[in-house]
Protein backbone atom coordinates (compact mmCIF):
# COMPACT_ATOMS: atom_id res chain seq x y z
CA UNK A 1 0.00 0.00 0.00
CA UNK A 2 2.91 2.39 0.48
CA UNK A 3 4.67 1.40 -2.09
CA UNK A 4 1.50 2.52 -4.19
CA UNK A 5 1.50 5.89 -2.49
CA UNK A 6 4.60 6.84 -3.69
CA UNK A 7 4.42 6.13 -6.83
CA UNK A 8 1.20 8.15 -7.15
CA UNK A 9 3.37 10.96 -5.85
CA UNK A 10 5.73 10.57 -8.46
CA UNK A 11 3.55 10.32 -11.15
CA UNK A 12 2.04 13.51 -9.92
CA UNK A 13 5.47 15.70 -9.55
CA UNK A 14 6.92 14.17 -12.99
CA UNK A 15 3.47 15.64 -14.07
CA UNK A 16 3.76 19.23 -12.91
CA UNK A 17 7.34 19.12 -12.97
CA UNK A 18 7.93 20.31 -16.86
CA UNK A 19 5.59 23.73 -16.22
CA UNK A 20 6.33 24.17 -12.45
CA UNK A 21 9.43 27.06 -14.04
CA UNK A 22 7.20 28.24 -16.45
CA UNK A 23 4.23 29.77 -14.15
CA UNK A 24 6.84 30.89 -11.15
CA UNK A 25 8.47 33.22 -13.40
CA UNK A 26 5.09 35.25 -14.28
CA UNK A 27 6.17 35.85 -17.89
CA UNK A 28 9.11 37.78 -17.40
CA UNK A 29 7.16 40.63 -15.50
CA UNK A 30 8.88 42.93 -13.84
CA UNK A 31 7.32 43.72 -10.06
CA UNK A 32 4.67 40.46 -10.51
CA UNK A 33 5.51 37.81 -7.83
CA UNK A 34 3.72 33.65 -8.82
CA UNK A 35 3.73 31.63 -5.85
CA UNK A 36 1.82 29.10 -4.65
CA UNK A 37 -0.50 30.50 -1.85
CA UNK A 38 -3.30 28.25 0.00
CA UNK A 39 -2.18 25.01 -2.29
CA UNK A 40 -3.39 27.91 -5.32
CA UNK A 41 -1.19 29.30 -7.84
CA UNK A 42 -0.98 32.90 -7.62
CA UNK A 43 0.36 35.72 -9.06
CA UNK A 44 0.40 39.20 -7.37
CA UNK A 45 1.09 42.09 -9.61
CA UNK A 46 -0.14 45.06 -7.70
CA UNK A 47 0.55 48.80 -8.44
CA UNK A 48 2.51 47.78 -11.12
CA UNK A 49 0.75 50.46 -13.77
CA UNK A 50 -0.50 47.79 -15.74
CA UNK A 51 -3.26 49.25 -18.25
CA UNK A 52 -4.31 45.35 -19.02
CA UNK A 53 -4.21 41.98 -17.49
CA UNK A 54 -0.63 40.86 -17.83
CA UNK A 55 0.02 37.28 -20.16
CA UNK A 56 0.96 34.89 -17.54
CA UNK A 57 0.56 31.03 -17.40
CA UNK A 58 -2.90 29.71 -18.10
CA UNK A 59 -3.03 27.30 -15.29
CA UNK A 60 -2.77 30.80 -12.84
CA UNK A 61 -5.83 30.55 -10.58
CA UNK A 62 -5.37 33.75 -8.01
CA UNK A 63 -4.60 36.88 -9.97
CA UNK A 64 -4.33 40.11 -7.92
CA UNK A 65 -4.20 43.20 -10.14
CA UNK A 66 -4.61 45.53 -6.78
CA UNK A 67 -3.83 49.02 -7.42
CA UNK A 68 -3.35 48.97 -11.39
CA UNK A 69 -5.19 51.80 -13.52
CA UNK A 70 -6.99 50.00 -16.06
CA UNK A 71 -9.77 52.22 -16.18
CA UNK A 72 -11.61 49.80 -18.44
CA UNK A 73 -12.45 46.29 -19.00
CA UNK A 74 -13.36 45.18 -22.99
CA UNK A 75 -14.81 42.10 -24.40
CA UNK A 76 -13.09 39.02 -23.33
CA UNK A 77 -10.36 40.62 -21.60
CA UNK A 78 -8.61 37.68 -19.69
CA UNK A 79 -9.66 35.29 -22.09
CA UNK A 80 -6.94 36.95 -24.77
CA UNK A 81 -4.90 36.71 -22.08
CA UNK A 82 -5.56 32.64 -22.10
CA UNK A 83 -6.19 33.14 -18.78
CA UNK A 84 -9.50 30.98 -17.96
CA UNK A 85 -8.61 28.99 -15.07
CA UNK A 86 -8.81 31.85 -12.78
CA UNK A 87 -10.75 31.25 -9.35
CA UNK A 88 -10.09 34.67 -7.78
CA UNK A 89 -9.34 37.98 -9.22
CA UNK A 90 -8.57 41.16 -7.02
CA UNK A 91 -9.73 44.23 -9.39
CA UNK A 92 -9.90 46.63 -6.00
CA UNK A 93 -8.95 50.20 -6.62
CA UNK A 94 -8.15 50.15 -10.46
CA UNK A 95 -9.86 53.29 -11.43
CA UNK A 96 -12.58 51.20 -13.57
CA UNK A 97 -15.25 53.48 -14.87
CA UNK A 98 -16.60 50.69 -17.37
CA UNK A 99 -16.88 46.98 -17.80
CA UNK A 100 -17.91 45.76 -20.89
CA UNK A 101 -21.03 43.09 -20.60
CA UNK A 102 -18.80 40.12 -21.89
CA UNK A 103 -15.79 41.18 -19.58
CA UNK A 104 -15.61 38.29 -17.60
CA UNK A 105 -16.82 35.61 -20.63
CA UNK A 106 -15.14 31.82 -20.15
CA UNK A 107 -14.10 32.60 -16.34
CA UNK A 108 -16.52 29.81 -15.81
CA UNK A 109 -14.72 28.67 -12.43
CA UNK A 110 -14.19 31.74 -10.98
CA UNK A 111 -15.42 31.57 -7.31
CA UNK A 112 -14.51 35.18 -6.08
CA UNK A 113 -14.35 38.79 -7.62
CA UNK A 114 -13.71 42.08 -5.78
CA UNK A 115 -14.53 45.07 -7.91
CA UNK A 116 -14.34 47.44 -4.54
CA UNK A 117 -13.17 51.10 -4.66
CA UNK A 118 -13.48 51.80 -8.09
CA UNK A 119 -15.44 54.33 -10.47
CA UNK A 120 -18.62 52.04 -11.42
CA UNK A 121 -21.64 54.18 -11.78
CA UNK A 122 -24.08 51.11 -13.11
CA UNK A 123 -23.76 47.54 -13.78
CA UNK A 124 -24.98 45.63 -16.40
CA UNK A 125 -28.00 42.70 -15.98
CA UNK A 126 -25.48 40.73 -17.84
CA UNK A 127 -21.83 41.31 -16.70
CA UNK A 128 -21.30 38.57 -14.64
CA UNK A 129 -23.53 35.49 -16.35
CA UNK A 130 -20.84 33.78 -17.12
CA UNK A 131 -19.46 33.64 -13.68
CA UNK A 132 -21.79 30.82 -12.85
CA UNK A 133 -19.43 29.82 -10.08
CA UNK A 134 -19.34 32.82 -8.04
CA UNK A 135 -19.79 33.09 -4.96
CA UNK A 136 -18.39 35.76 -3.15
CA UNK A 137 -18.90 39.71 -4.65
CA UNK A 138 -17.39 42.74 -3.10
CA UNK A 139 -19.01 46.08 -4.68
CA UNK A 140 -18.43 48.20 -1.88
CA UNK A 141 -17.29 52.12 -2.38
CA UNK A 142 -18.30 52.57 -5.79
CA UNK A 143 -20.31 55.45 -6.75
CA UNK A 144 -23.69 53.05 -7.86
CA UNK A 145 -27.15 54.65 -6.86
CA UNK A 146 -29.73 52.31 -8.21
CA UNK A 147 -29.90 48.57 -7.98
CA UNK A 148 -32.69 47.88 -10.94
CA UNK A 149 -34.89 44.48 -10.73
CA UNK A 150 -32.62 41.49 -11.75
CA UNK A 151 -29.65 43.61 -11.42
CA UNK A 152 -27.85 39.87 -10.88
CA UNK A 153 -28.12 37.27 -13.35
CA UNK A 154 -28.69 33.61 -12.20
CA UNK A 155 -26.40 32.81 -9.71
CA UNK A 156 -26.75 29.74 -7.92
CA UNK A 157 -23.58 29.41 -6.19
CA UNK A 158 -23.43 33.43 -4.51
CA UNK A 159 -23.35 33.38 -1.26
CA UNK A 160 -22.03 37.01 0.10
CA UNK A 161 -22.58 39.98 -1.55
CA UNK A 162 -21.02 43.39 -0.35
CA UNK A 163 -23.06 47.14 -1.10
CA UNK A 164 -21.71 48.83 1.48
CA UNK A 165 -20.36 52.96 0.71
CA UNK A 166 -21.83 52.54 -2.75
CA UNK A 167 -24.25 55.86 -2.61
CA UNK A 168 -27.61 54.05 -2.70
CA UNK A 169 -30.87 55.65 -3.09
CA UNK A 170 -33.25 53.31 -4.84
CA UNK A 171 -32.90 49.42 -4.67
CA UNK A 172 -35.76 47.53 -6.25
CA UNK A 173 -37.94 44.55 -4.65
CA UNK A 174 -36.68 42.37 -7.36
CA UNK A 175 -33.03 43.23 -7.67
CA UNK A 176 -31.59 40.15 -6.16
CA UNK A 177 -34.69 37.85 -7.39
CA UNK A 178 -32.10 35.90 -8.79
CA UNK A 179 -29.74 35.58 -6.02
CA UNK A 180 -31.51 32.36 -4.30
CA UNK A 181 -28.50 30.99 -2.58
CA UNK A 182 -27.58 34.55 -0.87
CA UNK A 183 -26.98 34.09 2.89
CA UNK A 184 -25.22 37.55 3.40
CA UNK A 185 -25.62 41.42 2.52
CA UNK A 186 -23.52 44.27 3.74
CA UNK A 187 -25.73 47.53 2.38
CA UNK A 188 -24.17 49.83 5.03
CA UNK A 189 -23.33 53.41 4.29
CA UNK A 190 -25.68 54.05 1.78
CA UNK A 191 -28.17 56.81 1.06
CA UNK A 192 -31.56 54.51 1.67
CA UNK A 193 -34.65 55.43 3.38
CA UNK A 194 -37.13 52.70 2.85
CA UNK A 195 -37.12 49.62 1.37
CA UNK A 196 -39.84 47.30 -0.06
CA UNK A 197 -40.40 44.49 2.81
CA UNK A 198 -39.46 41.58 0.21
CA UNK A 199 -36.30 43.19 -1.19
CA UNK A 200 -33.78 40.30 0.96
CA UNK A 201 -36.97 38.09 1.17
CA UNK A 202 -34.69 35.15 0.51
CA UNK A 203 -34.77 31.69 1.70
CA UNK A 204 -31.30 31.12 2.75
CA UNK A 205 -30.86 35.00 4.06
CA UNK A 206 -28.79 34.79 7.87
CA UNK A 207 -27.29 38.29 7.57
CA UNK A 208 -28.21 41.59 6.53
CA UNK A 209 -26.12 44.68 7.73
CA UNK A 210 -28.05 48.08 7.12
CA UNK A 211 -26.73 50.79 9.39
CA UNK A 212 -25.60 54.09 8.66
CA UNK A 213 -28.54 55.08 5.96
CA UNK A 214 -31.01 57.82 6.32
CA UNK A 215 -33.74 55.62 7.12
CA UNK A 216 -37.28 57.18 7.23
CA UNK A 217 -39.36 55.81 9.82
CA UNK A 218 -42.55 56.48 8.52
CA UNK A 219 -45.55 54.53 7.34
CA UNK A 220 -43.41 53.76 3.87
CA UNK A 221 -40.79 51.79 5.27
CA UNK A 222 -43.92 50.04 8.56
CA UNK A 223 -43.63 46.67 6.64
CA UNK A 224 -39.82 46.18 6.10
CA UNK A 225 -39.33 47.16 9.49
CA UNK A 226 -42.00 44.54 10.86
CA UNK A 227 -40.27 41.63 8.52
CA UNK A 228 -36.64 43.15 9.62
CA UNK A 229 -36.95 42.60 12.96
CA UNK A 230 -39.26 39.44 13.01
CA UNK A 231 -36.61 37.82 10.47
CA UNK A 232 -33.55 38.18 13.46
CA UNK A 233 -30.93 38.61 10.04
CA UNK A 234 -28.35 41.07 12.55
CA UNK A 235 -27.58 42.00 15.47
CA UNK A 236 -26.56 45.34 14.55
CA UNK A 237 -28.32 48.84 15.99
CA UNK A 238 -30.15 50.36 12.94
CA UNK A 239 -31.35 53.90 13.97
CA UNK A 240 -34.20 56.33 12.36
CA UNK A 241 -32.77 59.54 10.56
CA UNK A 242 -36.51 60.93 10.18
CA UNK A 243 -39.42 62.42 10.97
CA UNK A 244 -38.04 64.77 13.72
CA UNK A 245 -39.69 62.89 16.47
CA UNK A 246 -37.98 59.25 15.82
CA UNK A 247 -34.79 60.69 15.15
CA UNK A 248 -32.09 58.36 16.63
CA UNK A 249 -34.54 56.20 17.98
CA UNK A 250 -33.59 52.18 17.27
CA UNK A 251 -35.75 49.81 15.10
CA UNK A 252 -35.65 47.90 18.20
CA UNK A 253 -37.52 50.24 19.93
CA UNK A 254 -40.06 50.80 17.64
CA UNK A 255 -43.25 49.23 16.99
CA UNK A 256 -45.85 48.47 14.13
CA UNK A 257 -48.02 51.63 15.15
CA UNK A 258 -45.24 53.95 15.39
CA UNK A 259 -44.61 53.59 11.40
CA UNK A 260 -47.45 55.95 10.63
CA UNK A 261 -47.82 59.15 7.55
CA UNK A 262 -49.52 62.49 9.22
CA UNK A 263 -52.38 63.62 6.59
CA UNK A 264 -50.98 65.76 3.42
CA UNK A 265 -53.00 68.12 1.37
CA UNK A 266 -52.53 69.17 -1.89
CA UNK A 267 -54.75 71.38 -4.27
CA UNK A 268 -54.02 72.87 -7.74
CA UNK A 269 -54.87 75.64 -8.71
CA UNK A 270 -55.15 77.76 -5.38
CA UNK A 271 -57.73 80.61 -7.35
CA UNK A 272 -60.19 80.44 -9.63
CA UNK A 273 -62.01 83.23 -11.54
CA UNK A 274 -64.77 82.17 -13.00
CA UNK A 275 -68.48 83.91 -13.47
CA UNK A 276 -72.30 83.65 -12.42
CA UNK A 277 -73.67 80.62 -13.93
CA UNK A 278 -70.36 79.32 -14.73
CA UNK A 279 -70.21 75.60 -13.94
CA UNK A 280 -66.40 74.48 -12.37
CA UNK A 281 -64.84 71.84 -10.84
CA UNK A 282 -61.98 71.42 -8.49
CA UNK A 283 -60.75 69.41 -6.15
CA UNK A 284 -58.00 68.46 -3.56
CA UNK A 285 -55.56 65.33 -3.26
CA UNK A 286 -54.98 63.75 0.25
CA UNK A 287 -52.58 61.27 1.22
CA UNK A 288 -51.61 59.83 4.92
CA UNK A 289 -51.80 56.88 6.71
CA UNK A 290 -53.48 55.73 8.56
CA UNK A 291 -56.17 56.98 5.85
CA UNK A 292 -57.74 60.57 7.23
CA UNK A 293 -60.99 61.74 6.62
CA UNK A 294 -61.35 64.61 4.18
CA UNK A 295 -64.08 67.70 4.05
CA UNK A 296 -64.73 70.31 2.71
CA UNK A 297 -65.80 73.88 3.96
CA UNK A 298 -66.73 77.17 2.85
CA UNK A 299 -66.60 80.13 5.02
CA UNK A 300 -66.31 78.12 8.02
CA UNK A 301 -68.91 75.83 7.20
CA UNK A 302 -69.21 72.42 6.17
CA UNK A 303 -69.99 71.90 2.06
CA UNK A 304 -72.49 69.25 1.39
CA UNK A 305 -74.31 67.78 -1.85
CA UNK A 306 -77.27 70.80 -3.14
CA UNK A 307 -77.19 72.88 -0.82
CA UNK A 308 -79.14 76.17 -1.32
CA UNK A 309 -77.89 78.69 -4.47
CA UNK A 310 -76.92 75.87 -6.45
CA UNK A 311 -75.97 72.57 -6.96
CA UNK A 312 -72.55 70.61 -5.40
CA UNK A 313 -71.11 67.31 -5.99
CA UNK A 314 -68.71 65.78 -3.76
CA UNK A 315 -66.39 62.84 -5.75
CA UNK A 316 -63.76 60.76 -4.01
CA UNK A 317 -61.60 58.85 -5.84
CA UNK A 318 -59.30 56.69 -4.29
CA UNK A 319 -55.97 55.24 -5.93
CA UNK A 320 -57.18 51.59 -6.97
CA UNK A 321 -54.33 50.78 -9.71
CA UNK A 322 -51.49 50.94 -7.05
CA UNK A 323 -48.24 49.10 -7.35
CA UNK A 324 -46.51 48.01 -3.97
CA UNK A 325 -43.46 47.35 -6.03
CA UNK A 326 -43.20 50.08 -8.05
CA UNK A 327 -45.08 52.97 -6.39
CA UNK A 328 -43.81 54.56 -3.28
CA UNK A 329 -46.21 53.11 -0.32
CA UNK A 330 -47.00 56.09 0.73
CA UNK A 331 -49.40 56.40 -2.31
CA UNK A 332 -51.31 53.36 -1.28
CA UNK A 333 -53.22 56.02 0.72
CA UNK A 334 -54.09 58.56 -1.64
CA UNK A 335 -57.24 59.80 -2.68
CA UNK A 336 -58.99 62.87 -4.76
CA UNK A 337 -61.98 64.52 -2.88
CA UNK A 338 -63.40 66.45 -6.10
CA UNK A 339 -66.56 69.37 -5.95
CA UNK A 340 -68.02 69.84 -9.04
CA UNK A 341 -70.66 73.08 -8.84
CA UNK A 342 -73.17 73.93 -11.64
CA UNK A 343 -75.04 77.42 -12.19
CA UNK A 344 -72.39 78.87 -9.59
CA UNK A 345 -73.75 81.75 -7.52
CA UNK A 346 -71.88 85.04 -5.43
CA UNK A 347 -72.75 82.91 -2.74
CA UNK A 348 -70.61 80.05 -3.50
CA UNK A 349 -67.85 83.07 -4.28
CA UNK A 350 -65.00 82.57 -1.40
CA UNK A 351 -62.35 80.84 0.31
CA UNK A 352 -62.73 77.38 0.28
CA UNK A 353 -60.83 74.92 2.35
CA UNK A 354 -59.78 71.30 2.39
CA UNK A 355 -59.03 69.44 5.57
CA UNK A 356 -57.60 66.01 6.33
CA UNK A 357 -57.79 64.73 9.47
CA UNK A 358 -56.81 61.03 11.14
CA UNK A 359 -55.71 59.74 14.45
CA UNK A 360 -51.76 60.90 13.84
CA UNK A 361 -52.74 64.24 13.33
CA UNK A 362 -54.49 66.65 10.63
CA UNK A 363 -53.87 69.19 7.27
CA UNK A 364 -55.42 71.44 4.95
CA UNK A 365 -55.18 73.68 1.94
CA UNK A 366 -57.08 76.18 0.75
CA UNK A 367 -58.48 77.90 -2.68
CA UNK A 368 -60.57 81.56 -3.42
CA UNK A 369 -63.09 81.66 -5.59
CA UNK A 370 -63.69 84.55 -7.49
CA UNK A 371 -66.73 86.40 -9.30
CA UNK A 372 -67.18 89.73 -10.92
CA UNK A 373 -69.04 92.27 -8.66
CA UNK A 374 -72.40 93.44 -10.05
CA UNK A 375 -72.91 96.49 -11.82
CA UNK A 376 -75.52 98.84 -10.32
CA UNK A 377 -75.98 102.19 -10.82
CA UNK A 378 -74.35 105.07 -8.37
CA UNK A 379 -75.31 108.78 -8.23
CA UNK A 380 -72.54 110.72 -10.33
CA UNK A 381 -70.29 112.50 -8.40
CA UNK A 382 -68.13 115.45 -9.35
CA UNK A 383 -64.77 115.15 -10.53
CA UNK A 384 -62.17 116.68 -8.50
CA UNK A 385 -60.11 118.86 -10.46
CA UNK A 386 -56.72 118.22 -10.15
CA UNK A 387 -54.46 120.88 -8.32
CA UNK A 388 -51.80 121.81 -11.38
CA UNK A 389 -51.57 125.63 -8.89
CA UNK A 390 -47.81 124.28 -8.01
CA UNK A 391 -47.00 123.27 -11.46
CA UNK A 392 -47.95 126.34 -13.17
CA UNK A 393 -46.19 128.15 -10.73
CA UNK A 394 -43.34 126.78 -11.29
CA UNK A 395 -43.62 126.89 -15.31
CA UNK A 396 -44.28 130.75 -14.99
CA UNK A 397 -41.45 131.65 -12.60
CA UNK A 398 -39.31 129.72 -15.20
CA UNK A 399 -41.04 131.79 -18.31
CA UNK A 400 -40.63 134.76 -16.73
CA UNK A 401 -37.15 134.27 -15.88
CA UNK A 402 -36.45 133.38 -19.49
CA UNK A 403 -38.07 136.69 -20.65
CA UNK A 404 -36.15 138.76 -18.48
CA UNK A 405 -33.34 136.80 -19.47
CA UNK A 406 -34.39 137.80 -23.29
CA UNK A 407 -34.63 141.29 -22.57
CA UNK A 408 -31.64 142.05 -20.61
CA UNK A 409 -29.79 140.22 -23.81
CA UNK A 410 -31.87 142.46 -26.27
CA UNK A 411 -31.19 146.04 -24.48
CA UNK A 412 -27.55 145.12 -24.34
CA UNK A 413 -27.27 144.26 -27.99
CA UNK A 414 -29.38 147.39 -29.10
CA UNK A 415 -27.03 149.40 -26.67
CA UNK A 416 -23.98 148.24 -28.57
CA UNK A 417 -25.49 148.25 -31.83
CA UNK A 418 -25.98 152.33 -31.87
CA UNK A 419 -22.53 152.53 -31.16
CA UNK A 420 -21.20 151.05 -34.51
CA UNK A 421 -22.14 153.35 -37.97
CA UNK A 422 -24.38 151.11 -39.98
CA UNK A 423 -23.14 150.17 -43.23
CA UNK A 424 -24.55 149.28 -46.63
CA UNK A 425 -23.48 149.21 -50.32
CA UNK A 426 -22.93 152.82 -52.35
CA UNK A 427 -23.53 153.57 -55.76
CA UNK A 428 -21.61 153.64 -58.48
CA UNK A 429 -20.85 157.85 -58.40
CA UNK A 430 -19.99 157.52 -54.40
CA UNK A 431 -17.93 154.51 -55.11
CA UNK A 432 -15.54 156.82 -57.44
CA UNK A 433 -15.67 159.48 -54.47
CA UNK A 434 -14.11 156.90 -52.53
CA UNK A 435 -11.62 155.55 -54.64
CA UNK A 436 -8.18 156.09 -52.69
CA UNK A 437 -5.25 155.19 -54.98
CA UNK A 438 -1.36 154.90 -53.56
CA UNK A 439 1.92 155.13 -55.00
CA UNK A 440 4.52 155.01 -52.14
CA UNK A 441 7.68 156.91 -52.54
CA UNK A 442 9.90 156.71 -49.47
CA UNK A 443 12.83 159.10 -50.11
CA UNK A 444 11.09 161.79 -49.98
CA UNK A 445 12.63 163.73 -46.63
CA UNK A 446 9.74 166.49 -46.38
CA UNK A 447 5.80 166.81 -48.03
CA UNK A 448 4.72 169.98 -49.90
CA UNK A 449 2.79 171.83 -47.36
CA UNK A 450 1.77 174.78 -49.63
CA UNK A 451 -0.60 172.94 -52.14
CA UNK A 452 -3.63 174.62 -52.54
CA UNK A 453 -5.85 171.50 -51.06
CA UNK A 454 -3.99 171.65 -47.67
CA UNK A 455 -2.68 168.67 -48.17
CA UNK A 456 0.16 167.99 -45.66
CA UNK A 457 3.05 165.28 -46.57
CA UNK A 458 5.46 164.01 -43.79
CA UNK A 459 7.79 161.07 -45.13
CA UNK A 460 10.96 159.49 -44.03
CA UNK A 461 14.08 159.61 -46.18
CA UNK A 462 13.91 156.32 -47.57
CA UNK A 463 15.50 155.43 -51.01
CA UNK A 464 13.75 154.44 -53.73
CA UNK A 465 16.00 151.71 -54.32
CA UNK A 466 15.29 149.73 -50.76
CA UNK A 467 13.96 146.83 -50.81
CA UNK A 468 11.11 147.54 -48.38
CA UNK A 469 8.71 148.18 -51.12
CA UNK A 470 5.34 148.11 -49.03
CA UNK A 471 4.76 152.01 -49.65
CA UNK A 472 4.76 151.17 -53.24
CA UNK A 473 1.65 149.20 -53.38
CA UNK A 474 -1.15 150.92 -54.36
CA UNK A 475 -4.11 151.06 -52.14
CA UNK A 476 -7.94 151.26 -52.49
CA UNK A 477 -10.24 151.13 -49.77
CA UNK A 478 -14.36 151.45 -49.91
CA UNK A 479 -16.21 152.09 -46.92
CA UNK A 480 -19.20 151.97 -46.66
CA UNK A 481 -21.86 155.11 -45.07
CA UNK A 482 -25.22 156.58 -45.76
CA UNK A 483 -25.70 157.92 -49.30
CA UNK A 484 -24.69 161.60 -50.37
CA UNK A 485 -22.72 164.13 -52.60
CA UNK A 486 -19.18 163.83 -51.87
CA UNK A 487 -16.04 165.62 -53.55
CA UNK A 488 -13.85 164.04 -55.94
CA UNK A 489 -10.52 162.92 -54.67
CA UNK A 490 -7.55 165.86 -54.92
CA UNK A 491 -5.61 166.02 -57.75
CA UNK A 492 -2.91 164.25 -55.96
CA UNK A 493 -4.79 160.92 -56.39
CA UNK A 494 -5.79 161.21 -59.81
CA UNK A 495 -2.27 161.92 -61.33
CA UNK A 496 1.24 159.36 -60.88
CA UNK A 497 2.71 160.44 -57.94
CA UNK A 498 5.90 158.98 -56.98
CA UNK A 499 4.96 159.14 -52.99
CA UNK A 500 2.03 156.76 -52.05
CA UNK A 501 -1.55 157.70 -50.30
CA UNK A 502 -4.46 156.49 -49.20
CA UNK A 503 -7.87 158.55 -49.89
CA UNK A 504 -10.82 157.46 -47.24
CA UNK A 505 -13.82 158.56 -47.46
CA UNK A 506 -16.28 157.91 -44.70
CA UNK A 507 -19.33 159.39 -44.11
CA UNK A 508 -21.04 158.26 -40.09
CA UNK A 509 -23.91 159.53 -38.43
CA UNK A 510 -23.37 162.21 -35.94
CA UNK A 511 -22.83 160.90 -32.22
CA UNK A 512 -23.87 163.58 -29.59
CA UNK A 513 -23.57 167.41 -29.24
CA UNK A 514 -20.13 167.24 -27.98
CA UNK A 515 -18.90 166.47 -31.68
CA UNK A 516 -21.38 167.46 -33.96
CA UNK A 517 -21.61 166.49 -37.53
CA UNK A 518 -21.04 169.84 -39.21
CA UNK A 519 -22.66 168.41 -42.64
CA UNK A 520 -24.39 165.68 -42.08
CA UNK A 521 -21.80 162.81 -42.17
CA UNK A 522 -17.65 162.81 -42.63
CA UNK A 523 -14.93 160.69 -42.46
CA UNK A 524 -12.35 159.08 -39.78
CA UNK A 525 -9.00 158.97 -41.71
CA UNK A 526 -6.71 156.09 -39.90
CA UNK A 527 -3.77 156.76 -38.29
CA UNK A 528 -0.27 157.32 -40.01
CA UNK A 529 1.71 154.27 -41.31
CA UNK A 530 5.04 154.85 -39.66
CA UNK A 531 6.74 152.88 -42.06
CA UNK A 532 7.39 155.77 -43.98
CA UNK A 533 6.56 158.75 -42.58
CA UNK A 534 7.68 160.70 -39.50
CA UNK A 535 5.56 160.85 -36.33
CA UNK A 536 2.10 162.77 -37.03
CA UNK A 537 1.47 166.12 -35.24
CA UNK A 538 -2.43 165.13 -35.05
CA UNK A 539 -3.54 162.84 -32.26
CA UNK A 540 -3.15 159.28 -32.79
CA UNK A 541 -6.83 159.34 -34.69
CA UNK A 542 -5.14 161.89 -36.91
CA UNK A 543 -7.52 164.74 -38.70
CA UNK A 544 -11.50 164.66 -39.74
CA UNK A 545 -12.68 165.39 -42.74
CA UNK A 546 -15.95 165.36 -43.91
CA UNK A 547 -17.10 164.96 -46.72
CA UNK A 548 -18.01 168.22 -48.23
CA UNK A 549 -14.48 168.90 -47.66
CA UNK A 550 -14.63 171.13 -44.45
CA UNK A 551 -12.31 169.81 -41.73
CA UNK A 552 -12.47 169.42 -37.92
CA UNK A 553 -10.51 168.97 -35.11
CA UNK A 554 -12.87 167.08 -32.81
CA UNK A 555 -10.40 165.57 -30.70
CA UNK A 556 -11.30 163.38 -27.27
CA UNK A 557 -10.09 165.25 -24.38
CA UNK A 558 -9.49 168.21 -26.54
CA UNK A 559 -8.81 171.29 -23.41
CA UNK A 560 -11.80 173.68 -24.95
CA UNK A 561 -14.46 172.02 -27.14
CA UNK A 562 -16.28 175.79 -27.62
CA UNK A 563 -13.00 177.10 -28.83
CA UNK A 564 -12.98 174.55 -31.39
CA UNK A 565 -16.66 174.89 -32.70
CA UNK A 566 -15.96 178.45 -32.76
CA UNK A 567 -13.63 178.31 -35.14
CA UNK A 568 -15.62 175.87 -37.30
CA UNK A 569 -18.74 178.63 -37.15
CA UNK A 570 -16.53 181.41 -37.90
CA UNK A 571 -14.56 179.66 -40.58
CA UNK A 572 -16.47 180.27 -44.03
CA UNK A 573 -16.57 176.49 -45.68
CA UNK A 574 -15.00 178.32 -48.66
CA UNK A 575 -12.24 178.44 -47.37
CA UNK A 576 -12.48 174.59 -45.36
CA UNK A 577 -10.23 172.23 -48.13
CA UNK A 578 -10.50 168.73 -48.09
CA UNK A 579 -7.66 167.38 -46.07
CA UNK A 580 -5.93 163.96 -46.70
CA UNK A 581 -3.37 162.12 -44.36
CA UNK A 582 -0.24 160.14 -46.44
CA UNK A 583 0.29 156.70 -44.68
Amino acid sequence: MGIRVCVIWLLVLMTIAPTGSDWLTCGNIPGCNCKWSSGKKTASCSSLGLKTPPELESDIQVLDLHGNPLETLGKDAFLRVNMINLQKVNLSSTCLRTLHSNAFNHLRILIELDLSQNELTQLSPDLFKATERLRVLILNDNPLTTLVAEQFPPLRYLKKLEISRCKLRSVSSFAFTNLRALESVNIQQNYLTHLHQSTFNLPLMNTLSLSDNPWYCDCGLREFHDWFVSSNLGNEEVLCLGPESKANISWSALKREDFFCSPSVLTSPTVIRTEVGADISFGCFVRGDPKPVVTWSLNRADVFNNIENGEITIHRYDIDNFNEYTDYYLNKSSQWVNISISNITNDLAGEWKCSAKSSVGDASTYLTILLPKARTARTATARVVPDYSAFFLIAGSMLAMTGVGFVSAYICWKTRRRRIPPSRSFTDQEKKLLDSSLAASCDRASGDMSLSYGFEMLDRSMSLDSEDNRCLEPVQITVEGPPGSFPPPPAEFALPAPYGNIFISVQVSGHNDEYPDLLGGGTTLPRRNTTCFLKSTYDNMGPRITAAGSSTWSLPGANDKNTVKENLLTTPLSNFSTEFTAL
